[in-house]
């Protein structure tokens, strides 16, 4: 239990507050904790039962808009019913088509005066608007005084017309316009009865002023500030109450994208949408029978609105609580943390030296027990500093002699410097050059006591080294270093005195062991974070996984001590994927390739402190 509870105080960074700070908290979480689960928990039964209310309510509301629909357009078909089966209208349209004008002007007559007279309506909230379209009747266009009965022509080519099933007897046509204002238009294809053969005639049309639905809908709202539109299968608002919203297609819309398609319709679906910077309900039935669809917009505020007041209540509840509890939790924590600050004060003065001072303490608990021990240890330490100091006294002075009985480095460069100007005099410049190039090797060996430096000094120690090996070795080495980018060896940083000991392993063991005269070539390449620097020699060569194997052996014994050496430092300071690996040399067809891998490090705080070291001196 202790475990848990200390890992969950690191989680929360409890360990970075003050005792005072942790206290309060502790009593604040052991009184809001119940108390919140408590409040969450009613507040979420409760706005599950109400969020299940307002989804059944705005579930009846959209039915019973869809019932009063499937009324008035059953209303329609009764209606135009009722006009196909008047005798008279029968009769007209099942006759046949008259042979001369007179007996045109008075079929359009008669027709147009049925429809005129017709008032069965089947309700009476709707008022029906027919209109007849006879097949081949193009002198009704000639005698065009009526505004009922026309040529079929004048409609064949429109979308709506076509779009009418071939089969249908009625059809719901959707969102038309009939004398300035919107309407939607019912249609029934007209055969023949009289004949035996049914013969199409033509298409008799009802529209119903689309305001006529606008008390439907305003009365079936959830809420005030709630819309409900029907939109045909197209997307298209068929009725609204908002007359500026007919002919809209909302299918670009983002919340009609998410509207799924519900097979059979008659059920209600719901989620919410940011619709204009407000966060809407969006709920909608599919209408089977026509494919249109019933849409709610509602508000969630107007719709949570009993939800928000307990919300309230809820809050103030828990802030009463945290309001009592904030104060018993000061009156506790100030009487623990009143001792630990005079305990820390005491420290403080500890730390600056005054071991003199006292914690008095008259309370009989367990700071009590803690400040008398505490008393008693800065006594105890007093008398330790003060044995302690003539120790250290005495080790300085030791140290001193030590340092004092240490060779100068300056003493043998300015030694070999006045080698160096004897030779000049004396006309010999191999021996100017050799000891130029033993001094450079001394300097970049000590590098100021330096384990990281640039490669640029590791290079150029290396070069001192092969140039002393080549006065040694004569016409039997050469040596090349490839040219590098100026800025991977300014600014990359590697291991000091890792590359000279494989330059020594190439000339002992490769060089020195082949006929003739060998070769020694140094390359450097940067790869995204690696480093590689690749040595190669065309000497006897060896085995590279053997070397490879004594690279990694726990106990390899005395052999090839110097390059494992170097592979441990390697990875001892940046990590065991970097370090030595030997390969065949493909490219000379003969010795070995030595290829070291370092990570590409341009900062290193050993080396930027010996650079202050260095501008300081």
């Amino acid at each position: 239990m202790k475990k848990l509870f200390d890992t969950l105080s690191k989680t929360l960074f409890l360990y970075n507050f003050s005792i005072r700070s942790r206290l309060i908290l502790y009593f604040l979480f052991l009184v809001l904790l119940p108390t919140t689960i408590i409040s969450v928990t009613v507040y979420n039964k409760s706005a599950d039962i109400i969020t299940r209310n307002v989804h059944t309510s705005i579930e009846n509301n959209l039915n019973l808009v869809q019932d009063n629909l499937a009324q008035r357009f059953a209303a329609a078909d009764n209606a135009m019913i009722s006009l196909y089966l008047n005798t008279e209208f029968a009769d007209l349209i099942s006759s046949n088509r008259p042979t001369d004008s007179t007996g045109i002007i008075n079929e359009l007559a008669a027709l147009n005066k049925i429809l005129e007279n017709f008032s069965g309506s089947g309700t009476a909230e709707s008022s029906f608007v027919p209109m007849l379209y006879m097949l081949n009747r193009p002198e009704y266009t000639q005698y065009n005084f009526s505004r009922r009965v026309f040529n079929i022509d004048l409609i064949s080519l429109k979308p709506w017309y076509l779009s009418i099933p071939a089969r249908s007897d009625f059809t719901v046509v959707g969102l038309s316009s009939l004398d300035a204002r919107f309407t939607l238009k019912f249609a029934k294809r007209l055969f023949g009865i009289r004949h035996a053969q049914l013969p199409y005639v033509g298409l008799l049309t009802i529209d119903i002023p689309v305001t006529e639905f606008d008390n439907l809908l305003d009365h079936y709202k959830p809420t005030a500030g709630s819309r409900i539109y029907i939109a045909d299968q197209t997307g298209t608002i068929a009725i609204s109450p908002d007359a500026a919203l007919l002919g809209q297609n909302i299918s670009t819309q983002d919340y009609y994208s998410q509207m799924k398609t519900v097979e059979g319709g008659g059920t209600l679906h719901s989620f919410r949408q940011v619709i204009q910077g407000e966060n809407m309900l969006v709920s909608y039935i599919k209408i089977p029978e026509t494919g249109w669809t019933i849409l709610s917009f509602s508000p969630v505020k107007e719709l949570n609105g009993e939800l928000a007041s307990f919300q309230r209540v809820m809050y103030i509840a828990i802030g009463i609580c945290m309001l009592i509890s904030l104060m018993m939790a000061l009156l506790l924590s100030e009487n623990i943390s009143a001792p630990i600050r005079k305990f820390i004060q005491s420290m403080s003065h500890a730390e600056s030296g005054n071991f003199n001072i006292i914690i008095r303490y008259r309370r009989k608990d367990e700071f009590s027990y803690l400040f008398n021990r505490y008393n008693k240890l800065l006594q105890q330490i007093k008398a330790l500093i003060d044995k302690l100091y003539v120790t250290e006294l005495r080790k300085k002075e030791a140290e001193l002699k030590t340092l004092q009985a240490q060779i100068n480095p300056h003493f043998l460069y300015n030694t070999l410097d006045s080698i160096n100007w004897i030779a000049i005099n004396h006309d010999i410049p191999e021996i100017s050059n050799m000891v130029t190039s033993l001094s450079d090797f001394f300097r970049y060996s000590l590098s100021k006591g330096r384990n990281i430096i640039p490669l640029r000094d590791e290079l150029r120690q290396v070069d001192s080294y092969l140039q002393i090996q080549q006065f040694r070795f004569q016409d039997k080495l050469d040596y090349g270093l490839e040219e590098t980018d100026p800025q991977v060896l300014e600014e990359c940083l590697v291991v000091k005195l890792s590359l000279q000991p494989l330059v020594e392993n190439a000339i002992i063991h490769g060089i020195q062991k082949r006929r003739g005269k060998g070769r020694i070539r140094i390359r450097v390449e940067r790869s995204q974070d690696i480093l590689c620097v690749s040595v190669f020699d065309d000497g006897a060569g060896a085995d590279p996984e053997r070397l490879n194997q004594l690279l990694t052996d726990k106990q390899p014994g005395n052999e090839s001590y110097g390059i494992r050496n170097v592979h441990t430092r390697i990875q001892q300071f940046f990590g065991e994927a970097y370090g030595i690996r030997y390969y065949a040399n493909t490219e000379d067809q003969r010795g070995l390739l030595a290829v070291v891998r370092f990570p590409v490090v341009t900062t290193w705080n050993e080396v930027m402190e010996d650079a202050d070291d260095d501008r300081g001196g």
